[in-house]
């Protein structure tokens, strides 16, 4: 980051000063919506070059700090990290337009102001139906049974009206993705229990796929590359803490409903996948994670074909043998490079898009067994194999998260090279 040149004496002026107030008030409003850091210091220095006004851009976790040449500093902070593809989208339209002369400082100002009240969002009934169906389709896609499917569907529409009643009242950020854990699981115990599925395990372990906050996964690894560590570290942990308390979630909820009974996550051998079925799977799956980023409708489709094509691919890769590490990895990279078109094209932010289309390959089976394996150890089955178990499915679920970063991030880098973006 270079700083302008200033004078401890220098003073702004009233058009500078108004320059550096619209300034901070973009600023907070671009990290309040999760902006990526680098991304966020170009969109600002693109502003106010256009406002004529020399201005030094640090961007951290939550805040950036602005430095004018006179010397003065000005703060941005935001309370939290959100994910709203509609004020995002809108947000990036609204800085092309000024900086390409369409519109004044003035209907700027205004408009950035009102960008919030006014944005589009998914009426929540017909989101959480939505985000259902996705879950379902999520279930499917494992080869879960059909009691599976169902109990998943209503789980995940329970949970996202469950933390949107949370989030209402501003409890304490974790307590989001742990109270919808605890229903999902607490649901799919009881149908566990009343022995309706022979896929027990993804009865609870669905419902917690649906909280991957993969956004945040993905523009932490995204500033990473870009050499702004301490924000792409500490977006990190925020992932990390919204797994923990995902997973807690799914524990209490099955202590609850079952004690101490461990399940295994094992496919129904009576359900089989097609190419075709499950590249619209996917697309349902897909389609409602974008949805619940708040993606408006005239944009979803991005989401949804990247979902297609990239699992359509890695269902093909490994049918044809490829481990699943592999064929992840090369089925992310159309989709970092599809997900890069919506954002040159669409304006709508990559790590929403990009992890939508790539949720259905998240290895939730090999971090279910995983984590079952060490339940049996933390509850006295000190067992060798257990053990070794364990490491292998934390091992190789590590690989397939890595060649989805992996994949994305280079996808996007490609669309780069080509002029996409």
């Amino acid at each position: 980051m270079s700083l302008p040149p200033h004078s401890p004496h220098a003073v702004a002026t009233e058009d500078e000063l108004t320059a550096l107030l619209l300034l901070q008030r973009l600023a907070s409003l671009l990290i309040r919506f999760n902006v990526r850091s680098a991304l966020l210091e170009r969109q600002i220095l693109r502003v106010a070059d256009v406002l004529g006004v020399r201005v030094g851009v640090h961007a951290r976790y939550r805040g950036v700090t602005l430095y004018a040449s006179s010397g003065r500093n000005y703060q941005a902070e935001a309370h939290e990290l959100k994910i709203n593809v509609a004020i995002s989208a809108e947000a990036n339209r609204l800085i092309d337009r000024f900086c390409d002369g369409l519109i004044g400082p003035i209907e700027f100002d205004e408009t950035l102001r009102a960008l919030e009240a006014k944005s589009f969002r998914h009426n929540r009934w017909i989101l959480a139906a939505i985000f259902g169906v996705a879950a379902a389709a999520l279930a499917r896609l494992l080869r879960a049974d059909a009691a599976a499917v169902a109990v998943s569907g209503v789980s995940a529409a329970l949970g996202l009206l469950a933390r949107q009643t949370l989030a209402a009242r501003h409890p304490v950020l974790y307590a989001l993705p742990f109270a919808a854990a605890l229903i999902g699981a607490f649901l799919g115990g009881l149908v566990i229990r009343a022995g309706w599925t022979t896929t027990p395990g993804f009865c609870l372990m669905v419902p917690a796929l649906m909280l991957v906050p993969g956004p945040h996964l993905i523009n932490g690894l995204y500033d990473i590359l870009e050499n702004h560590i301490e924000s792409g570290m500490a977006r990190l942990a925020l992932a990390c803490g919204i797994l923990v308390a995902a997973a807690a979630g799914v524990f209490l909820g099955g202590w609850l409903a079952l004690g101490l009974v461990t399940v295994e996550a094992r496919p129904s051998p009576e359900v089989h996948l097609t190419l075709w079925l499950d590249v619209v799977l996917a697309g349902a799956a897909a389609c409602g994670f974008g949805a619940f980023y708040n993606t408006p409708w005239r944009m979803l489709w991005v989401s949804v074909l990247c979902g297609m094509v990239g699992h359509g691919i890695r269902y093909v890769l490994m049918g044809h043998g490829v481990s699943q590490e592999i064929a992840t990895l090369w089925a992310c990279l159309p989709i970092g490079l599809l997900a890069n078109l919506g954002v040159a094209r669409l304006g709508v932010p990559f790590a929403s898009i990009a992890f939508a289309g790539a949720v259905p390959m998240m290895p939730g089976t090999l971090i279910y067994e995983a984590l079952e394996a060490a339940m049996r150890l933390a509850g006295g089955q000190a067992d060798v194999i257990v053990a070794s178990q364990a490491l292998g499915w934390i091992f190789k679920a590590g690989f397939v998260v890595g060649g989805m970063g992996i994949g994305l991030l280079v996808g996007a880098r490609m669309a780069g090279l080509l002029r996409i973006r």
